[in-house]
């Protein structure tokens, strides 16, 4: 399928009705009907439109038709709370929002008008702002801020999506699980973009994710394909259950798998095809694969070569240990970070600097050393510390806040201390209510400390 415009209305409907929702009540939704009630709307040509749906078909009509109307999707969490998409859309400078069971009052707006099985909320803020046809904002929490987001045009997420496919050896009518949030360009390019441009047929289920329930998908929807985090695997490894024979392929992304879990998977099933992957929502978002079942245990630790058609270098990182930074050369780069005033990764035209430590070896196989900016990943997820810490120094009353790092068996876990001038119990409730709010739950500190702000001297 061709990748330089907007996908045929009749090939995108065609690949919904051979999608399958797991969780999904009915029939899917004709795309027709979702741009009829665009039709008439304030979603004009290149308005962001924030959609913070569950996983399902209605996410993906939803997705395509503000796509088809000429609108740009911007697809959230579906248990973001009205604080964080009002913060979302008043930086992005959103016109509507579709989200299930909207609350208008909340938004200070009118009344709602029904979008299938959800709402379709004009935003009443004046300030909008609008791109282009055929682009898509994803958004990048973890690497970047709460209200950041990555602007991309959809044929190279196209683009991303069949080099992703031809890497793993996706092939036309596989069946693939996708059970990730599909909010997340992992989930969204590398799975239900790669279905629709290699003719894939697509399962959608999850989250949460549970060991069994996705043994079950896999073996009663006869999967081909799928893919997980390795926070999933290792949850998967602890219940020592059998991958399906039917599951050719699994692939792993979002983060490092450690060795030792990559020779647990391979030892499962004979003849498991498994492939390490490592991107980032700036890239498009696939950067490099690991065939894992062709190479020697010594190389379990890698994340493989990089795509066809990407190119990679290091530079020095600045840091004292002489650690070197990945840069990344593709025509599936974003176009640029929005809002404007975020600081952008581009280094050069096509070329972004990750901010991931990286090693290459001679063969030109590459192994992730960490994160030169300030994030960490909790329960598989990366959260952006520093845009946790601004999101507390917003609160009235608060002078400063630091945040610590620790590990508790083996995960990663921060704390969040805020300095005010006169602590109370009061004021501590209200801080971490009004955070909670804001913060997705992976996001949120282990523990809030509300301290005096004279304490604060001894830090600087």
């Amino acid at each position: 399928m061709p990748t330089d415009s907007l996908p045929d209305a009749d090939v995108i409907e065609t690949f919904l009705d051979s999608t399958v929702d797991v969780h999904g009540h009915g029939p899917p939704r004709p795309l027709a009907a979702a741009l009829d009630d665009l039709a008439g709307t304030v979603v004009g040509a290149g308005a962001p439109v924030l959609i913070a749906m569950p996983n399902g078909t209605s996410l993906l009509t939803a997705f395509f038709a503000v796509l088809l109307h000429g609108g740009v999707p911007v697809p959230l969490a579906p248990a973001s709370s009205s604080a964080r998409l009002t913060e979302v859309a008043r930086r992005l400078g959103a016109s509507a929002l579709i989200a299930p069971r909207v609350d208008a009052r909340r938004y200070g707006a009118a009344p709602p008008r029904p979008f299938g099985d959800a709402d379709l909320l004009p935003l009443p803020w004046g300030e909008r702002r609008h791109y282009s046809r055929g682009e898509v904002i994803l958004m990048t929490s973890g690497t970047s801020g709460i209200a950041s987001g990555c602007l991309h045009a959809l044929d190279s997420l196209l683009e991303n999506a069949a080099r992703h496919a031809n890497a793993v050896g996706q092939r036309e009518g596989d069946t693939v699980l996708l059970n990730l949030p599909l909010h997340y360009s992992y989930a969204l390019v590398a799975q239900a973009l790669a279905a629709l441009v290699r003719g894939s047929r697509l399962v959608i289920t999850g989250p949460p994710f549970t060991p069994r329930t996705y043994v079950e998908a896999l073996r009663t929807h006869q999967v081909a394909l799928s893919s997980l985090t390795p926070a999933a695997v290792a949850r998967f490894i602890e219940q020592d259950l059998a991958l399906p024979g039917t599951l050719r392929t699994l692939t792993v992304g979002g983060d490092r798998l450690p060795p030792a879990h990559v020779q647990r998977l391979l030892a499962s099933r004979h003849g498991l095809e498994l492939y390490l992957t490592y991107g980032l929502t700036e890239a498009g978002p696939r950067v490099t694969t690991l065939a894992a079942h062709r190479e020697p245990p010594r190389r379990y630790a890698s994340s493989g070569l990089p795509l066809h058609g990407v190119r990679t270098r290091l530079r020095p990182s600045g840091l004292a240990d002489g650690s070197q930074e990945l840069l990344v050369e593709s025509s599936t780069v974003l176009r640029r970070r929005v809002p404007d005033d975020q600081s952008s990764p581009l280094v050069a035209p096509g070329t972004i600097a990750t901010g991931d430590l990286f090693t290459i070896d001679e063969d030109g196989y590459h192994y992730i050393q960490g994160r030169l900016s300030d994030s960490i990943i909790v329960n598989g997820e990366k959260v952006w510390l520093p845009s946790v810490r601004a999101a507390a120094e917003a609160i009235p009353g608060v002078r400063r806040s630091t945040s610590r790092v620790h590990a508790e068996n083996g995960e990663h876990r921060y704390e969040l201390d805020v300095y005010v001038d006169q602590p109370s119990p009061a004021l501590a409730a209200d801080i971490k209510r009004t955070l909670y709010r804001l913060l997705l739950r992976n996001e949120r500190p282990h523990r809030i400390t509300v301290r005096p702000a004279r304490t604060t001297e001894w830090h600087k």
